[in-house]
């Protein structure tokens, strides 16, 4: 659907209508990692079992976005957001079960359901955010973008520091966040455009947005997703179990990388079309690298190197928001659903699964030396972008 004749104000209210409902949405994902320690206690399973229980959420949430992404944009209407928003908060169950030998099954069935609303979200928010022609797109994603992950961070706070104060039985009331962000969408009267396919060449010229290869930005967000889930499920849990700060703290402090990536996201893609998409991606990650590895060397010994976290966040993050931009005008013969559903829930899904393979290993090397694989990755993720930016001048010759 044409959005042309919304003013400029008109459609950030509907951007920030979409982005409050997607950051609600990944609240709830945020909110299991960090209270590993207290589920363990109150229901007395593993924490490797619980690892599982928070990757299975996370798979969900992303790999069925797939699913979603395939599915024909036929209609405008924001409903199925909204009916993911309030799926999605059904995560808040998971501390409210009795104790029992089936609280394990019962919290994957939930993870199960929660994971399908959220992955309701993302790639029907990524649309509706499509049809915003008067928001630079590599601004308005990063918004949309950002808000998610920065919902998952203050969900680790929430969780972490309502359990420190009141027990894990009152993380149910996080519930009330699902309606609330619901009610927006239709209220700013968002409607999702059919024909989401525009000319890439035409595009490419107004913002200066690159078409790549699809698969190999898939690789590249796939990496960037994956360091990213690997910090966010087990860096809260390394603070408190073996760096020894409060439950709360170290929910504060995955917060404060969920501040540090808004505003870098935000403030990089903005000046995106004109230092170069691909430019400001290998910058990130290259940058990102040390500055992580500095930062895991420093965070035992002080509670001041979540300030560094804060600065290494601003710098990082943005690169998976780029990756999203770059991906819709990506080379591809995906359709622009698809392509979503795989750049935003297929490298989720991945990652997902990395951590399914680490949760075990937690139990004989701990959980520090694992989060050194999140600087080696933004290396890795450096190499594939460095490839592509080759590979284009090469072809410019």
């Amino acid at each position: 659907m044409d959005t042309s004749p919304f003013s400029v104000r008109r459609q950030w209210c509907q951007l920030l209508a979409l982005t409050f409902a997607h950051a609600v949405a990944d609240t709830y994902v945020g909110t299991v990692a960090p209270i590993l320690v207290p589920l363990r206690d109150h229901y007395s399973v593993s924490i490797p079992a619980l690892i599982f229980v928070s990757s299975l959420f996370g798979f969900s949430a992303n790999v069925l976005q797939i699913a979603v992404g395939h599915l024909r944009a036929r209609w405008s209407s924001p409903v199925l957001i909204c009916a993911g928003v309030l799926l999605s908060g059904s995560a808040v169950l998971m501390t409210a079960l009795p104790p029992s030998s089936l609280c394990v099954l019962w919290m994957s069935l939930i993870a199960l359901v929660a994971g399908f609303g959220v992955a309701a979200v993302h790639p029907e928010g990524l649309r509706a955010v499509h049809g915003l022609d008067k928001i630079p797109s590599s601004l308005s994603t990063a918004v949309f973008m950002v808000a998610g992950f920065s919902g998952f961070a203050g969900g680790a706070l929430l969780s972490s520091s309502m359990t420190e104060a009141w027990g894990l039985g009152s993380i149910v009331w996080l519930y009330a966040l699902a309606p609330l962000s619901a009610l927006p969408l239709y209220f700013c009267g968002i409607r999702l455009p059919v024909k989401t396919d525009a000319a890439k060449s035409e595009l490419e010229a107004k913002e200066n947005i690159p078409s790549v290869p699809f698969w190999p930005l898939f690789a590249m967000a796939a990496t960037l997703a994956t360091c990213s889930q690997i910090q966010a499920t087990l860096l809260p849990t390394y603070l408190h179990k073996e760096a020894g700060y409060s439950l709360s703290f170290s929910g504060f402090s995955f917060t404060l990388f969920g501040v540090g990536s808004m505003v870098g996201a935000i403030t990089w893609g903005a000046l995106a079309p004109r230092l170069g998409h691909l430019r400001v991606l290998l910058g990130s990650v290259l940058l990102g690298a040390p500055l992580t590895l500095l930062y895991l060397l420093c965070a035992p010994h002080s509670k001041w190197a979540a300030a560094l976290l804060v600065f290494t966040a601003f710098i990082v993050y943005t690169g998976f928001p780029l990756c999203i931009t770059l991906a819709r005008y990506a080379d591809s013969r995906l359709r622009f659903g698809q392509r979503m559903g795989f750049v935003s829930g297929g490298t989720w899904g991945i990652a997902a699964v990395v951590l399914w393979v680490l949760g075990p290993i937690t139990e004989y090397t701990g959980m520090g030396p694992l989060l050194h694989l999140i600087w080696i990755g933004y290396l890795a993720a450096a190499v594939l972008v460095y490839r592509e930016i080759r590979r284009r001048n090469a072809a410019r010759k």
